[in-house]
């Protein structure tokens, strides 16, 4: 099949899939028309999505290759359904937390579109579809919170039925996805022979014997999943975009579960009509499918200043997030939250089209999976220390000082190494006049 169907196809499923008007809405929804605090909804119920994304993710990312990414997606489409079932139906504290156990799962199933997409596309077109697929993403996210944002102020509806029509895209995108067409195992094992016997002329791998047979595929699959990983947490080049990958998804992975309980504090629930979550989060997501289609036009050596520009885009994070912890105005905190949000979906789909076009597997969804566990551990220990109610419980401001702090940290590190790659570069540069200089005189 064309790259270019593909490419349409896996943007429909992306942008239907994100098409969730309610999720602007969902801690209000839970706290009002469910009645469940904000203190539980913290302590007690929300932390299980995170513990429950670690989990999940373990099985996900080993499978997904395995079982040829399009059966994942499926599951993808019903765990979601799953959770929204249990959002209009479910009343108790327990069904909630289930939800967002099942959220967990749903979620750990993404690495199967990223990975789909690089198994059906050549590697010629990896930055292009990475491009317009995280802006299908985007797409979908900003055109649903946009249709979401009208019903709330003027009254068409409630936050219920936000997400009736969230369940209604849900139930016809696991219809959907069914068009996708299938990876068959055979195109995956051509895919790797050219790899693979580029790296045997190296002298890096030895090619295994081809399988026959999907039995003989799953064998054949399994057994390259250490020396893949391996291959590719020993390039220098890939360690420093995953170790950014995990850091940097960890903290949005945490801001974003916490966001709408900081803007509480600032908000009257009652007053539906002054509280614009779903145009905040409208905009972003619109903005930052901009800004994305526009990387495909900048030509920027990454080998070079890559750690410079992931330096620099945490130091960012880190200035925005204290502001927002410190905030009393909702405005404000809507326009800081919104330079977050966008500054971290372009980093993250810079991150992703660098890692893509150097892999030299194709075990995609195992090294995804593997960034993504390692930011969901991250995440866990956070979660578990700072705000799960077993932990310090801490105040949500309190909470997002710590995550700026967090993003500080990771700014140090990548300047750190720019500035050590500085002092290297001198060094040789000295030691190189310095050899001329000597043969110079001896002549």
């Amino acid at each position: 099949m064309n790259w270019v169907v593909v490419c349409i196809l896996l943007c429909t499923y992306g942008l239907l899939k994100e098409f969730r008007p309610s999720e602007p809405y969902l801690f209000l929804y839970q706290n009002q028309h469910l009645n469940i605090s904000e203190d539980v909804l913290n302590g007690e119920v929300y932390p299980y999505w995170t513990y429950s994304y670690l989990v999940a993710l373990i099985p996900v990312f080993l499978l997904t290759d395995i079982l040829l990414y399009k059966p994942v997606l499926i599951l993808e489409s019903i765990f979601f359904i799953a959770v929204w079932l249990l959002l209009i139906f479910g009343r108790a504290m327990w069904t909630q937390q289930l939800g967002q156990i099942l959220y967990g799962w749903a979620t750990a199933t993404e690495v199967a579109y990223f990975s789909y997409i690089y198994v059906k596309v050549d590697r010629k077109h990896f930055e292009r579809v990475t491009v317009y697929t995280r802006a299908a993403l985007q797409s979908g996210r900003c055109l649903s919170y946009l249709i979401s944002q009208p019903i709330i102020i003027f009254g068409w509806g409630t936050y219920l039925t936000l997400n009736y029509i969230s369940l209604g895209s849900l139930v016809f995108t696991v219809l959907f996805v069914f068009l996708l067409p299938w990876v068959k195992w055979q195109s995956v094992v051509l895919r790797n022979t050219a790899s693979e016997e580029t790296n045997d002329a190296e002298g890096e791998d030895v090619i295994l014997k081809q399988p026959d047979t999907y039995k003989e595929f799953l064998r054949w699959r399994v057994s390259y999943l250490w020396q893949d990983a391996k291959k590719v947490y020993s390039n220098p080049f890939m360690v420093k975009w995953s170790f950014w990958w995990a850091l940097t998804m960890c903290g949005w992975l945490q801001i974003g579960n916490y966001i709408q309980t900081l803007w509480s504090k600032v908000q009257d629930g009652s007053d539906q009509v002054n509280i614009y979550n779903g145009f905040v989060e409208a905009i972003c997501p619109f903005i930052s499918a901009g800004c994305i289609l526009l990387l495909q036009w900048f030509k920027i050596d990454w080998n070079r200043w890559g750690e410079l520009w992931l330096a620099l885009a945490a130091l960012v994070d880190f200035g925005l997030l204290y502001v927002l912890c410190k905030a009393q105005g909702i405005l404000l905190m809507y326009l800081v939250y919104g330079t977050y949000h966008v500054l971290y979906q372009i980093m993250i789909t810079i991150s992703q089209f660098n890692l893509a076009t150097r892999l030299v597997t194709h075990s995609y969804g195992l090294i995804f999976g593997l960034n993504t566990m390692i930011a969901l551990g991250l995440q866990t220990i956070m979660t578990i220390t700072v705000v799960d109610k077993r932990g310090l419980g801490l105040p949500i401001r309190t909470q997002f000082l710590i995550y700026a702090g967090y993003h500080a940290v990771i700014s140090f590190m990548f300047f750190s190494t720019v500035g050590m790659r500085a002092v290297h570069r001198f060094r040789r540069n000295k030691k190189a006049e310095s050899k001329s200089e000597d043969l110079a005189t001896s002549l």
